[in-house]
């Protein structure tokens, strides 16, 4: 038995040498909320953040370069129901080093995740979020993720560069996405902007924003302009706006709200106003509660959207 043991303690310590050079992270959010999507007339049971599962890892190859690799699947938590894309999150595998990191697969735009997700105070995780209306068009004329793309990203000091090319448009356009977008964090101070075209032969869209936390309160400003071909009648028309909001520490948690606000062509503009309240558990757990107006430019009605739910991340 107690060579068993031996054999068993030499075994791992070899395992635990081979394994030592390579890491893989699993990570996650499972988030459930009760409330009405503005527009909506149904009360349900909601998931407006997106609940995940991921793995991420890395592989010391030498020299300083490292092998990187990372997948994460969506998935419904009211019904256990799997995303149809599997993997929708992102799936890469790339190289790292002193050069910066490349990733080939699918993933998020730099646009997207270094500009107009940074400056939305709620990271459009609930029905309170304004990302998709002040930075990203009326309607959304920009684009979260790429499939079949290759992307280059390099930091230091503070400054961060990200390059994204997708080898063909998702709706078989004539031009190769791509999203270029650079930004500057240092202590209280967060300054970014971001030029990309979607998909479209015409398709173009500028993003910038900052944000400044001041000790009593963080406040983020963000404005995009740009064309885009889908338009209703299929013109080409021009479209932009912008999003003021600022985060107010109060106790455990902190008090949000904002105003966004887009146009698109000769259409009226489409605006939202936000408040919400976050109450932080634990460094993972959370409760929120919010609330959203949206006018609706088509019905010219204004409607209302809420909601109170519980995240976990781990």
């Amino acid at each position: 038995m107690k060579k068993s043991i031996l054999a068993f303690a030499v075994l791992g310590a070899f395992a635990g040498a081979a394994s030592a050079q390579s890491s893989v992270t699993i990570y996650g959010k499972l988030n459930l909320e009760v409330g009405k999507a503005a527009g909506s007339a149904d009360k349900a049971l909601m998931d407006v953040a997106g609940s995940r599962l991921g793995f991420r890892g890395v592989e010391d190859l030498g020299g300083g370069m490292k092998a990187t690799f990372g997948i994460e699947h969506r998935f419904v938590p009211q019904t256990g129901a799997a995303n149809a894309n599997f993997w929708n999150g992102y799936s890469t595998v790339g190289l790292q080093g002193g050069f910066g990191w490349v990733r080939l697969g699918r993933d998020y735009t730099p646009a997207f995740l270094m500009i107009q997700n940074q400056i939305d105070p709620f990271g459009g995780d609930t029905v309170a979020a304004l990302r998709d209306i002040g930075m990203r068009g009326q309607g959304g004329t920009t684009r979260v993720r790429a499939s079949n793309m290759v992307e280059y990203h390099i930091g230091m000091s503070g400054f961060n560069l990200g390059a994204q090319i997708a080898e063909a448009a998702p709706n078989g356009g004539p031009k190769r996405p791509f999203s270029i977008a650079a930004n500057y964090a240092a202590g209280p101070l967060f300054v970014g902007a971001g030029l990309e075209n979607p998909a479209g032969l015409d398709d173009q869209h500028f993003s910038v924003g900052a944000r400044y936390n001041f000790g009593f309160m963080t406040a983020s400003a963000g404005f995009h302009k740009g064309t885009t071909n889908k338009a209703a009648n299929g013109k080409t028309s021009d479209t932009k706006g912008f999003l003021l909001a600022a985060s107010v520490p109060v106790g455990a948690g902190a008090v949000r709200g904002g105003y966004a606000q887009s146009t698109l062509g000769d259409a009226d503009a489409q605006k939202k106003v936000s408040i919400g309240y976050r109450h932080d558990l634990s460094k993972r757990t959370y409760l929120f509660a919010d609330l959203a107006r949206v006018n609706d430019v088509i019905s010219r009605t204004e409607k209302t959207g809420y909601d109170f739910g519980l995240q976990h991340n781990f």
